[in-house]
Formats: C-alpha cells, structure tokens, sequence
C-alpha cells in the first residue's frame, strides 16, 4: 500500500522551519543549490507505526543526516525533537531582531530578494519542471523577509493619508503575497489575487522602477549635503528624460534614478530629508533639458 502524501501546508512548514538548511545544528548543509533541492523529509516516529505525517512528526534533514537516523541508528528522536526546538528557537532569535537602521536592515534583505528574482527570472514561466525545484527556496526566503518586515515596519517610509505614496503600503502588499503565494502555491500566477510587488526590489536599491519625479528640489539639495558629509563623491545628472544622481565612495557607486521614486522616498526618510518645497525638482529638470536642447552653454554653482 502506497503511504498518504503529505499535506502541502505541512511541507510549507517544514521548508520554513528548515530555513534552507539540515536540521542538524552539527551539520546545517544548505539544501538548495544550482541542480535544485537535496532535502529529504524524515518522519520521527516510524510511519509504519501510526501512519503520522504531522509538522510535529516529520523533520527536514540532508540524505546523509537522513540515512544516519533510518538506517545507521546513530541519531535518536531526543535528538531530533531537540533540533526542532533549537530551530524553532534560531527562527525566533533571527527574525524577532530590531535593526537600529534601514541600512542595517537592507544588507540582510538585499540578498534575499536578489536569490528569488534570479529564480524567478531564470525558471518562471517556461521551465516548469525546475521552478518547482527551487519553489521550497523562494518559500523560505519569503519567510525570512516577511518576519524581517513585520519586527521593523519604523523603518520603512510611510504616508497613512495617500496610501499610494507610502513604501509602507508596498510592504503590507508583499506580506499578503507571501501569505497568499504559500497558500495558493499549487495555482498559476494569473490566478492570484496580490502579484510580488515588483516596486520591494526599488525600495531596497535591488531594482528601479521608473514612475514620477518627486517635487522636493530641497530634498535632493539636502540629500546630497548629507552623502557628502558622509564621503561620497556625488555626480547630479539633470536635463535629460531620467534624470539621476552618482554616489561614489571606496570604489563602489550607487546610481539613484530620481524616478525611482520608492527608492528616493526610502532614502529621504532615512535621511531626515522631507522639507518644504519651493522649487519643484520637475520644473527644474525641464529648464535644464531646455538648455541642452538648445545648446545654451550653463554650469552648476557650488555654494
């Protein structure tokens, strides 16, 4: 007789719980790599036994930690109920963190939602059979970021009177794609409600979305004093279609497209930046296009 499967909220969960690694805390093998997943799922107790495909029974272990507890006999239950609970533990530890700062923050996230975007560029669509590989990855890192979102909504720019200005609002929708991806994991994309917010990857500086110059010349003009207090070289690039600003600093750069607008929201907040505006940053930007048009020589002057 064939066993049940397990139940896809029961496997969700225990991707999760694994955190992409073995559940031997002398092991922690990273389960995904490039040729897909190596996870097995291990049942504590027997399921000859009681048939018992439960969370509570069932532990995510590389194949060599696997064999040594079916087959060697060199690992106990103790052990293993152990482990769970040092993960579950880890789990709380990791995620219940407070950064003091978006940037602190970022440098945790940053990598997380750059792996999924690989992922998903590489295999979403058109290769069905190694999306589903690597679907257990992109769960667990969705995880991690919504836990990391949830602990630290201060630090994300947020406008409760124009929802659709605030980077706040973006997290909220993110958090219910990742409640309603985990749920519906088995549907097309075109059948769920709440897509991946594509604007998350502008906020964290993973990729920019062009949509609206924000108006607050005196925000850039204080922006830009800051960044030059803090190091930075900085290169203002004004009278073309996109305008955008370079910062420099110890051979690493940062291209801030001044339409990408999440991003310049996030970097105000962050930065103290939102002020009264007396010139709007459009207008300005068009008298400078104006001029290379028209080839009108000009130059910035520093104060």
């Amino acid at each position: 007789m064939s066993r049940k499967p397990i139940g896809p909220d029961v496997q969700k969960r225990l991707w999760i719980e694994s955190m992409g690694r073995c559940m031997n805390p002398d092991c922690q093998k990273n389960l995904f790599s490039e040729a897909g997943d190596i996870l097995e799922k291990a049942h504590i107790d027997p399921y000859y036994k009681n048939e018992d495909n439960s969370f509570d029974n069932l532990v995510i272990l590389c194949p060599n930690c696997h064999k040594k507890f079916d087959k060697l006999n060199e690992l106990t239950v103790e052990q293993i109920q152990i482990w769970k609970q040092q993960r579950h533990d880890e789990i709380e530890r990791t995620f219940t963190k407070k950064f003091s700062s978006f940037d602190e923050m970022s440098k945790v996230v940053q990598p997380i939602l750059n792996r999924n975007r690989t992922i998903f560029a590489s295999y979403f669509p058109d290769n069905k059979e190694m999306w589903e590989r690597f679907e257990p990855e992109m769960l667990v890192n969705n995880a991690r970021a919504k836990h990391i979102f949830e602990v630290n909504r201060r630090l994300f720019q947020g406008n409760p009177q124009y929802p659709d200005s605030s980077n706040l609002q973006i997290i909220d929708e993110f958090i219910q794609h990742v409640d309603e991806f985990e749920m519906s994991r088995d549907l097309d994309e075109k059948h769920r409600g709440v897509l991946f917010p594509e604007k998350i990857d502008s906020i964290f500086g993973v990729e920019p979305v062009h949509e609206n110059v924000l108006p607050m010349t005196e925000s850039l003009e204080k922006l830009i004093r800051i960044r030059v207090s803090e190091g930075f070289k900085v290169e203002a690039m004004l009278g073309f279609e996109q305008p955008y600003v370079e910062f420099v600093r110890n051979a690493t750069s940062e291209t801030l497209f001044l339409d990408d607008t999440p991003r310049v929201r996030q970097l105000y907040y962050d930065n103290h930046c939102f002020i009264k505006t007396g010139m709007r940053l459009e207008s300005l930007n068009f008298a400078y296009k104006m001029l290379r048009s028209r080839r009108i020589p000009f130059a910035f002057r520093s104060e």
